[in-house]
């Protein structure tokens, strides 16, 4: 699907890990760099020892100091805070991204979870069912436009005898895939990666839909003046159905099929 610049973040696990990699790069050379400095910084004060006492005076006895010592030993302490604070970096850096990828693989659960249910109720699966059976695709029309909006206007506006209520049964079928598409294709957009195995789970049962109403919501948007008009579904929709042709992946709709 085409993406647009957007403020929410796309669940992608190579991108995580990408990202992680870099992260931890650039954390090694920080510390490098902090290292360096801190190097430097002894380098730079080490001349000032010439100006320390070579002897302590307590009372009336007098001690000499051997300075070197302090020397070596302020070596060892600069350089065992140095090591312990990139070892704690690295150990926070690590947990933190193990737990933002635990939250991340949560977060595409619950989305995934969301849209299976919404893709796979009863209400969902009869209208994708209604569409498949009685509308028509432009191509079993033989390319007719025309022909072919006649037809599905005519099928999609039909009531059954003794029918009371106030839209035909097609509308509400229509109306049902339409709103399951455009929340399944704004979650596609903004929240997923439309790929590989994913778009090959969800890809069939859109593709077959999509190829029966597409002109007929176009032109519904056209009509309306609405250029965004099921954006969302028509974007999706459109992306289903071009997958599919260019992976040669075609259905054979079969009544009274499972």
């Amino acid at each position: 699907m085409s993406k647009k610049n957007t403020p929410a973040k796309n669940f992608d696990a190579r991108k995580i890990q990408l990202w992680t990699t870099i992260g931890a790069i650039l954390m090694g050379i920080v510390s490098l760099g902090f290292v360096a400095v801190t190097i430097w910084g002894g380098l730079k004060l080490f001349p000032l020892t010439s100006l320390l006492p070579e002897t302590l005076r307590s009372g009336e006895n007098v001690k000499d100091v051997d300075w070197s010592r302090l020397d070596g030993f302020a070596s060892l302490v600069t350089l065992a805070f140095v090591v312990g604070g990139i070892v704690f970096a690295l150990i926070d850096y690590v947990q933190n991204a193990v737990q933002r990828k635990r939250e991340d693989a949560e977060a595409s659960f619950n989305i995934y979870k969301e849209v299976y249910d919404r893709l796979m109720n009863s209400k969902a699966l009869e209208a994708r069912r209604w569409i498949i059976l009685n509308l028509p695709t432009l191509e079993e029309v033989g390319n007719d436009k025309k022909k072919w909006l006649e037809s599905v206007t005519a099928q999609i506006n039909q009531t059954p005898y003794g029918w009371t209520g106030e839209r035909s049964p097609g509308k509400e079928y229509l109306k049902d895939v339409l709103n399951t598409f455009d929340f399944i294709g704004f979650v596609a957009k903004h929240y997923w990666n439309m790929e590989n195995e994913l778009v090959m789970w969800m890809s069939p049962s859109i593709a077959k839909v999509w190829e029966r109403i597409e002109v007929y919501v176009e032109e519904e948007a056209e009509q309306r003046k609405e250029s965004d008009y099921y954006e969302s579904a028509r974007e999706f929709g459109k992306y289903c159905v071009s997958w599919r042709k260019k992976n040669n992946l075609k259905s054979k709709i079969i009544k009274n099929a499972t």
